[in-house]
């Protein structure tokens, strides 16, 4: 007989196959256990020991001994005669059957309960705003979300590896060519979500998903890494990690490189080389920066104040962590955007941060991406058109290899529309951006910001809302949902969005001060003084304070102290922030012409700014552009027609020449005053009466009152601009009234 079939006579292969099922069993659901109640991993790996050493024994014991009725007897003892190894050897056929069933069962449970009952466990604590899911498209190309692995480690202190670990993914998976990964803010914002992967895959618009898990413990880490297509959950790649816990950074670039690789040869049909991780290799820098990019993602001043704060630790432990240097750029340029710091500040805080990096690393793209996004924010009139676009080309070329930067995408953005009015060319940009990261808040305020001037009013307010959905806590969405209150004429609403934007954002004084300035233009200044003094008290002395006390001068009609508090922000040249500068300066131009004082106006701009009499040149800065051509209006009350004329010609001229677009749109006031002052009567009617007088009073609510006579006078004195501006005052005085009421409701009474 050959040993095969003595083998098998013996039972010995069913009962080394017998063991073989049970052991996996048993494993599998020791595996689980330990997981829940978070043991360590050393337990599960002697246990796995002990049952691979028992397989040989069961093996020899098998060979050696037989089953009889009367118990176990040496094989050599029993009578082949009286031998019942078939009977035994059916038994073992029956068990090995059940084993199987049982282990079907086992995966199907773990498949449709135990990893989602895990997964619910780990992430029962905060979770983020729900998505709401959709279907995949029919193809997305090599596209990839990578999901937040889950902590499993049963300590919310180790949370920070587990997004560190997901962090360095997006970043390495991000520099594979041809791969669309889904950005950041889109893929976090399915943490401690039980979604499943067709919704996820289908709202963040990608063909594969990556997800796993994380579980710490002592000196050691598991990581579970799983590529699945979403069309049919199919599993392209699968990995378990287990590792000394010696170096994070070792163990995340490990991982995220055989990730690449299955990524390259699934997806892009070749394996990847050479992809960088994250570049610092400090636990605690690593964490702060974490928590950097968490703050800095609500975009509410408080938040960027705490983002500011982590960045600067991340460097404190690591001066070479150039991420965190270049987030700390970022978030100075969200602070400007904001109000929290100037242009002077703007630019001393970010020079040294920008030199810095692009000295060690010339060819980093995203420093010079940010570089350049700091010279379209911070407004130069003497910039010349091509200047400005060439910035505007290069920033475009670079977001192709920066694709998940969704605040360069929105500067870009803003610049077509505004700029240029290039308002499709901006609105596709925009899109692009959500193709990559569609639930990114600002993509979606910006892209309802060109349909609200595009009074494109019931897509405006569809993104506008989902904006903030998205991201409730940033005060933004609220303040853009105010702007298209205004545009419907619907001022009570407006004002009710920008006091829920000053609750969510307290500390923002802009918010308040845009509360006080439209109460002060309705003629309540006992209602504005309230919101006046929160502006005080958040950020006393700044221009926008001072503004705002010339705007309750003109309410309570006190001309001198209109004059004076005007004289002084000019004198002081504050920043044009929310259009401090450009209001304090209209106020008094128009206060001095109604006082017969416009000389004595001419001569104060003149001796603040006297470079601005030479009026074929532009001058350094918005103010002193603002001076200019505020000279050039109280010219109206004692200067030649001719003068002036000539004054105002050269003035547009040099901005043509630069390519300044003075006139951005068709309905620009700027038109008005260059056909009056140009003696073109009848075409300064016809648009004051097509645009001007065309807008709604809640956007508008001063126009009744008729400022800037002295110029404006043979407009004005038309009897159908007139007839409107008697119709205007009217409804004025009804969204006066409206808005009374409203405060009068509880939650104004403690706003």
């Amino acid at each position: 007989m050959s040993i095969i079939q003595e083998l098998k006579r013996r039972n010995v292969i069913r009962v080394g196959l017998a063991y073989v099922l049970f052991g996996w069993v048993i494993l599998q659901g020791a595996d689980f256990a330990l997981d829940l109640i978070s043991a360590p991993n050393w337990i599960i790996q002697a246990l796995a020991i002990a049952v691979a050493a028992g397989l040989p024994i069961t093996l020899i014991v098998a060979w050696a001994f037989e089953l009889t009725p009367e118990g176990l007897k040496r094989e050599k003892d029993v009578d082949r005669s009286q031998s019942i190894t078939s009977q035994t050897g059916r038994k073992l056929d029956r068990v090995i059957i059940g084993v199987l069933a049982l282990a079907v069962v086992y995966l199907l449970v773990d498949r449709l309960f135990l990893q989602d009952l895990i997964t619910t466990a780990d992430n029962a604590q905060d979770t983020t705003q729900a998505v709401e899911p959709a279907l995949p498209t029919a193809d997305q190309g090599p596209s990839v979300a990578v999901l937040p692995f889950v902590n499993m480690s049963g300590d919310q202190d180790n949370e920070y590896f587990s997004d560190g670990l997901t962090e360095t993914l997006l970043h390495v998976l991000s520099q594979l060519p041809g791969l669309r990964v889904a950005a950041r803010t889109s893929s976090f914002a399915f943490k401690g979500q039980n979604s499943s992967i067709a919704d996820i895959a289908g709202t963040l618009g990608v063909a594969h998903v990556l997800e796993g898990s994380v579980q710490k413990a002592n000196d050691r880490v598991r990581v579970t890494a799983q590529l699945i297509r979403a069309t049919d959950g199919f599993h392209v790649w699968s990995q378990n990690y287990t590792r000394p816990l010696e170096d994070i950074f070792a163990i995340q670039d490990e991982i995220a490189t055989d990730v690449a690789d299955a990524l390259g040869t699934s997806l892009l049909g070749a394996a990847q080389r050479d992809l960088r991780g994250v570049s610092t290799t400090d636990l605690s820098a690593y964490d702060s920066y974490l928590k950097g990019l968490e703050q800095q993602a609500i975009y509410s001043y408080a938040s960027l104040d705490a983002a500011e704060n982590y960045f600067k630790q991340a460097l404190a432990r690591d001066l070479g962590f150039t991420e965190a240097r270049l987030s700390l750029v970022r978030n100075y340029l969200l602070q400007y955007s904001t109000g929290l710091i100037d242009k002077d500040e703007t630019r001393a805080t970010t020079d040294p941060l920008l030199r810095l990096v692009r000295e060690q690393e010339p060819e980093n793209r995203l420093a010079r991406a940010l570089e350049l996004v700091r010279e379209l924010m911070i407004f130069d009139p003497t910039s010349s058109l091509e200047n400005v676009k060439t910035a505007l080309g290069e920033l475009q070329d670079l977001l192709q290899a920066l694709p998940t930067e969704s605040f360069i995408r929105t500067v870009v953005a803003a610049t077509l529309h505004q700029y240029y009015g290039e308002k499709q060319q901006a609105v596709e940009l925009l899109q692009a951006g959500l193709m990559i990261d569609p639930l990114e808040g600002e993509l979606h305020r910006h892209l309802g910001i060109i349909y609200v001037n595009g009074e494109d009013m019931d897509l405006a307010r569809t993104e506008l809302q989902r904006s903030i959905e998205l991201n409730p806590g940033n005060p933004n969405g609220y303040g853009a949902m105010s702007e298209l209150e205004k545009e419907v004429d619907d001022l009570p609403s407006a004002l009710d969005w920008m006091r829920q934007a000053s609750l969510v954002d307290r500390e923002d004084h802009e918010l308040a001060a845009m509360l006080a300035q439209d109460l002060y233009h309705l003629g309540l200044p006992e209602e504005g003084d309230y919101w006046l003094a929160r502006v005080q008290t958040l950020a006393p002395g700044s221009g926008l304070a001072r503004s705002l006390e010339v705007d309750r001068a003109v309410a309570r009609k006190d001309t001198e102290q209109v004059i004076a508090l005007a004289s002084g922000v000019i004198a002081d040249q504050v920043e044009d922030r929310q259009n401090a500068y450009t209001d304090a300066m209209t106020h008094y131009v128009d206060t001095m012409l109604q006082n017969h004082r416009a000389s004595e106006a001419y001569d104060f701009l003149v001796s603040v700014r006297p470079e601005i009499t030479r009026y074929d040149q532009v001058p350094s800065d918005i103010q002193g552009l603002i001076t200019q051509w505020a000279s050039i209006g109280v010219m109206s009350g004692f200067e030649t027609f001719e003068n002036r004329k000539a004054a105002w010609n050269q003035f547009t001229g040099s901005l043509d020449e630069l390519g300044f677009p003075w006139k951005k749109t068709a309905s620009s006031n700027n038109y008005t005053w260059d056909y009056l002052i140009n003696g073109d009567v009848e075409q300064a009617v016809d648009h004051f009466l097509k645009y001007e007088l065309a807008e709604p009073v809640a956007k508008n609510l001063t126009r009744h009152t008729k400022p800037l006579y002295a110029l404006n006078a043979p407009v004005y004195e038309d009897p159908r601009v007139a007839a409107r501006l008697i119709e205007r005052a009217e409804r004025f005085a009804e969204v006066r009234e409206e808005v009374r009421t409203m405060l009068q409701q509880p939650e104004w009474n403690n706003p």
